[in-house]
């Protein structure tokens, strides 16, 4: 017993530290993340009454069965495959181990706010870069990289600060209700100015149905959808860049950026190896002359101006799935994501019981809601923000596993 409790004391701590390199720090993210799994790992095996199998545990093992399938079998062989299959293991492996891990309460509680407080560092130094030392031209989070990145692991924060605000009773300190209020304007705000079309779109369609799931009176439910709604008049008002980047794209008939194009070499691409796909990560290494070969073989016609391949991926979590991992990969990530919302759903009845199962949801709904969401004009579920997106889901599974036969 002793043991245990130093085994599980080692991996809060090792699980927390990699929380807090995540967006900020990258090898250390990756040690701390190993030292955790291995830890996790040790702990769980070492407890034959933690061995009790789920659903859920069904679910990322067909995750992780079927993407290894795709890479021991990809259709380009000897490229990325493994790399992009390591990328997935390191995912699934967190939100895995992270929902079988039976933490008490303050645990989960301390997991949560480190996730959400651990972002301010780096949302800070972005800021900085952007608009006083002008290294960057747009707002990235350090770790994370890419804008469009850095604003799907922003909105995924943005929908968690929510939920720990609205979490928050008349009776809780209304100096904690003001900062966690700020803090999620913040998130926001920032938002806007990293000018992800996607990103704010469904960063205020969270805030609204958060407000409306989670508000604990009308009137709570209400100021949370005003506040948007305002927010976004402001932008709108002061012409905000994001603004800017929508009207210009619309006069020069660029409302997609050219996803289409992108999304042209995914359909055709996807018919090379239906079952299995080509392989994680290998999308890159696609060519014009496959394309070509591919429609010709139709006895169509190749046009090569309706293809876009230097951007590098999908531009899409779907299409991405259907490429990388077949019909297979597709069928299982429709699962995993249907299976995510029926359990949002199932256990919504418990937010209106506990405080922390209100941010715990508001947090998994939040990593639901970017990753699909998002996901249909930018290739979600990946590296830092897959990893935050599988916390999130962890800690909320962990928290309604004990609750589930009285669901």
């Amino acid at each position: 017993m002793q043991s245990q409790k130093i085994l599980k004391n080692l991996e809060i701590i090792l699980l927390s530290l990699m929380i807090i390199s995540l967006p900020s720090l990258e090898a250390p993210k990756n040690v701390f993340l190993v030292f955790y799994v291995i830890v996790a790992l040790i702990r769980q095996f070492g407890n034959p009454h933690r061995l009790v199998w789920s659903q859920w545990d069904s679910i990322f093992l067909a995750l992780l069965g079927t993407a290894l399938m795709s890479t021991l079998f990809a259709g380009m062989p000897q490229h990325e495959e493994w790399k992009g299959f390591k990328v997935l293991v390191t995912m699934i492996s967190t939100g895995w181990l992270v929902s079988r891990s039976h933490y008490a309460e303050k645990e989960l509680a301390l997991l949560f706010k480190v996730t959400v407080l651990g972002a301010i560092p780096p949302l800070a130094w972005g800021l900085w870069e952007l608009f006083v030392s002008h290294t960057k031209i747009a707002l990235q989070i350090h770790s994370v990289g890419h804008v469009n990145h850095s604003a799907i692991y922003l909105v995924m924060i943005f929908g968690a600060a929510i939920g720990w605000l609205l979490s928050y009773g008349s009776e809780s300190k209304i100096l904690n209700r003001v900062l966690l209020a700020a803090l999620s304007i913040l998130f926001f705000i920032s938002l806007i100015i990293g000018q992800s079309r996607g990103a704010l779109g469904v960063g205020a369609l969270m805030a609204v149905l958060i407000s409306l799931s989670l508000g604990k009176t009308w009137k709570i439910k209400c100021l949370g959808i005003a506040t948007t709604l305002i927010i976004i008049v402001a932008a709108v008002i002061f012409n905000a860049g994001v603004v800017q980047k929508e009207i210009s794209n619309e006069k020069n008939n660029y409302v997609l950026s050219g996803r289409e194009r992108v999304w042209n070499v995914s359909l055709e691409a996807a018919r090379f190896h239906p079952i299995l796909g080509l392989g994680m990560s290998n999308w890159h290494f696609i060519t014009l002359d496959q394309l070509k070969a591919s429609v010709e073989k139709r006895h169509e016609t190749f046009n090569p101006n309706n293809y876009w391949i230097s951007v590098g991926h999908s531009h899409n979590l779907y299409l991405t799935a259907l490429v990388d991992r077949g019909i297979v990969g597709l069928g299982v990530t429709l699962v995993f994501m249907l299976a995510w919302l029926r359990h949002l759903t199932k256990t919504f009845k418990l937010t209106k019981l506990s405080n922390q199962a209100a941010y715990l949801w508001g947090g998994s709904f939040s990593a639901w809601l970017a990753t699909f969401g998002i996901g249909f004009v930018n290739t979600t579920f990946h590296h830092e923000h897959g990893i935050l997106a599988c916390l999130l889901l962890g800690l909320y599974l962990n928290y309604t596993r004990p609750h589930q036969q009285h669901l």
